[in-house]
């Protein structure tokens, strides 16, 4: 028998080829749609029940009722529906308008009860947030009062009282007797040179006291101080970024390093306390000529106590700020920026408080409005000329406080206060002094006080001039 010959395999390379590109397309089609898809995988084949299960009997039963409960609630809802297009072709057009505003009422009161949680989740976190940050700031005020052999009291120029606080300064003297405080009156650009001596003149009755300027220079080194007096500053040079009262200041810091110790030079701990963006950090990198110290006009920018060696015998301990004796949510506490504008709740509160204090004629000037005669007619002209519109052309009063409160911060809203029972009056001396030096006192029937470091300065003017004639000295 003729065996059948095979048919051969062998086939042209070109048909080799056409089938090699086809798989090879097949292949790339396959990954793409893997990558477009990658969850997507291919469902295996169920393999059944087995048939030496004990209960198959019992469990295809209860897949097919279950199957049969689906098939039945799919033609109820089908029925469902029909019967409602049905009802709907039946209603009137206002019908149907009322029913679809109802259904969008339910959705926005069911929207602004989320959101009012979300909100209120916000508030408790954030509330939750500042004071345990409160909590570590006093921390850090317990470290400094315990640890400071001189505390500078930093102040405001434009409203020192309000930024003094009676009571710190007795519980720091109540922990130790010999420990001495200072005050120091910050930005003193701000205000006129009559009003800066007044309030020099009111604090040294009881207190010494030393007017303050802190440098405003950009670079991190080599920050220049000027060697004329604070009091005597001319315009120009409150001006300029010069430091002023710095000289006078460490003076008297290295009077209390020499009498500390009966002479001998020893470390003295100096603390830095007030309350927050009345420049401590800036009087700190001030005097030590460098930028050592963190500076912003953000209350709270110095979240713990800071070291700074000022030279081999002085060391400065920078304090966060702390809000002494006010609740943050006083419009007080706003206006001295102790509290950050983004986290005041109601900003219309501080600007009514902030329109009394001001004169109409100088807001009107500064935001070049009309004349305004309550407080929301102001922001009302304000937002109009600053652009704080929303839609329909309405005011927004929050956003328009806002900047107010900024402008305020930022000085360029002019504020200061005077002394109370102003009756002062200024003198100058020109005794026993090469140069004009001048003496604040007051002229009234209680005798004239004057600070500690102006009589050691007289005192060495003295010995140097007339040490010859008087052997005492």
């Amino acid at each position: 028998m003729v065996r059948k010959k095979r048919q051969s395999k062998r086939m042209t390379l070109h048909d080799k080829y056409k089938i090699q590109k086809k798989v090879r397309e097949h292949n790339r089609k396959l990954r793409r749609a893997a990558k477009k898809n990658p969850g997507a995988k291919k469902l295996k084949k169920d393999p059944g029940i087995p048939n030496l299960w004990p209960f198959k009997e019992q469990l295809l039963q209860e897949i097919e009722a279950k199957k049969a409960y689906e098939e039945a609630s799919k033609q109820a809802e089908k029925e469902e529906r029909k019967r409602e297009r049905q009802r709907r072709k039946k209603m009137s057009l206002e019908q149907l308008q009322r029913e679809a505003m109802a259904r969008s009422a339910a959705f926005e009161s069911a929207q602004v009860a989320a959101n009012a949680m979300g909100d209120m989740d916000v508030d408790m976190s954030s509330r939750r947030q500042r004071a345990s940050s409160q909590k570590t700031f006093y921390k850090e005020f317990h470290k400094i009062a315990e640890q400071a052999d001189v505390v500078l009291v930093v102040l405001d120029a434009r409203d020192p009282l309000g930024c003094r606080s009676r009571d710190v300064e007795n519980a720091i003297l109540s922990r130790d007797p010999n420990k001495k405080i200072v005050l120091v009156l910050n930005k003193i650009d701000l205000v006129p040179r009559e009003v800066v001596q007044r309030w020099l003149v009111y604090f040294r009755r009881e207190t010494p006291c030393v007017a303050f300027k802190s440098s405003t220079q950009d670079q991190r080194k080599n920050l220049s101080q000027s060697n004329v007096p604070a009091e005597q500053a001319s315009a120009s040079l409150l001006k300029s970024g010069e430091c002023l009262g710095a000289g006078a200041l460490m003076h008297m810091l290295k009077n209390y390093v020499r009498h500390s110790a009966g002479g001998a030079m020893t470390s003295l701990m100096v603390g830095v306390i007030g309350f927050p963006n009345v420049g401590k950090s800036s009087l700190i990198n001030s005097l030590k000529r460098a930028r050592a110290a963190a500076v912003g006009s953000t209350p709270g920018l110095t979240k713990s106590v800071q070291e700074v060696q000022l030279d081999k015998n002085i060391k400065l301990l920078d304090c966060p700020g702390i809000v002494f004796g006010l609740d943050e949510s006083d419009p007080a506490a706003v206006l001295r920026n102790a509290v950050k504008v983004e986290q005041v709740e109601d900003p219309v509160r501080p600007i009514s408080l902030l329109v009394e204090r001001c004169q109409a004629v100088q807001l009107m000037q500064l935001y070049n409005i009309q004349r305004f005669s309550s407080v929301d007619e102001f922001l009302e002209c304000v937002g109009r000329a600053r652009g704080k519109l929303l839609k329909g052309g309405i005011v927004d009063v929050e956003a328009t406080a806002r900047l107010v409160l900024n402008d305020w911060n930022a000085g360029k809203i002019p504020f200061y206060t005077l002394p109370p029972g102003d009756d002062v009056q200024v003198r100058i001396v020109h005794h026993f002094a090469p140069t004009p030096l001048w003496i604040i006192s007051c002229m009234g029937d209680e005798p004239t006080c004057m600070a500690c470091f102006v009589e050691t300065a007289l005192r060495r003017r003295l010995r140097h001039f007339f040490k010859w004639r008087f052997a005492l000295w």
